[in-house]
């Protein structure tokens, strides 16, 4: 084993729970979690997807993103519809409170990216995309 990939690791979980205190902090006042601020941010990006597709999107287990969906309709937040090409499906729509919130779900992750990317240029950033994207990969191969 190379000698760096506990180190990795070590980084990358300290990465996530920075993230999501970071963004608990940021996003108290509106009372949402982590992941409910990226439901609505995948949803502001394409309006009326199912369940399915934001799994897809966010990289969030079933469990949690049922729980999610589910808070944020009993907030007002979505709604779901019957998918009229499953019928085992729903797809989940912004309600104008849930669009209400962008501007301040937007300005959290611009915070976050400032302090993130402080000092790195873009090809910095895109070559750091790219070995994510390797490394998320492998972690999918079944």
């Amino acid at each position: 084993m190379n000698s760096m990939y506990p180190e990795i690791g070590r980084i990358m979980m300290a990465y996530d729970k920075k993230f999501k205190v970071f963004m608990k902090n940021a996003l108290k006042n509106n009372n949402l979690t982590v992941a409910e601020a990226l439901v609505l941010l995948s949803l502001y990006e394409n309006d009326g997807q199912t369940q399915d597709m934001l799994l897809s999107s966010i990289y969030y287990d079933k469990s949690v993103m049922t729980r999610t969906m589910k808070a944020l309709e009993d907030r007002g937040l979505i709604s779901r519809r019957s998918n009229p090409d499953d019928g085992r499906s729903w797809i989940f729509h912004l309600k104008k409170s849930g669009r209400d919130l962008k501007p301040e779900i937007v300005q959290a992750l611009r915070d976050w990216c400032s302090i993130v990317f402080d000092g790195m240029d873009e090809a910095r950033s895109a070559e750091m995309l790219e070995l994510l994207r390797e490394v998320y990969a492998n972690v999918n191969k079944e």
